[in-house]
């Protein structure tokens, strides 16, 4: 697997947690170790929600409204909506209407999602030379 974009995962896990994910999910090799943020060891104190993103973002080069958020929560989803980050989300049975009219961008597969990403990226003319 490979993307022409950059990409990282951004998780509240400790980092060892999240890299036992990835391990196990066979993906942990397609991570550097400075694309995998956890609010838990690279912020101070209890800091949550958007500012991991941020953290993420900006240690990349990037500003959120370059950025696309795949997430599976609703604290997750609105805390990225609010931040100005395009927000994609696997259908799982809710109601997706209600979500695309929050702005999320509903996908029913991977396969949907890859095609999505393509679409965002030409939006908003991402430079990918900075990465």
């Amino acid at each position: 697997m490979s993307l022409d974009l950059p990409y990282c995962v951004v998780s509240i896990r400790p980092r060892t947690s999240i890299s036992q994910l990835l391990n196990t999910a066979g993906l942990l090799t397609f991570f550097r170790e400075d694309r995998i943020f956890s609010s838990s060891g690279q912020l101070p104190g209890s800091a949550y929600g958007a500012l991991i993103f941020f953290h993420a973002v900006m240690s990349m080069g990037f500003e959120p409204a370059e950025c696309a958020i795949v997430d599976k929560s609703d604290i997750g989803l609105d805390l990225a909506m609010e931040e100005d980050f395009c927000v994609f989300r696997m259908n799982d049975g809710t109601d997706s209407a209600e979500l695309e009219n929050k702005g999320v961008l509903v996908f029913n597969k991977f396969a949907d999602l890859s095609e999505s990403i393509d679409l965002f990226n030409e939006e908003v003319d991402l430079e990918i030379k900075r990465y």
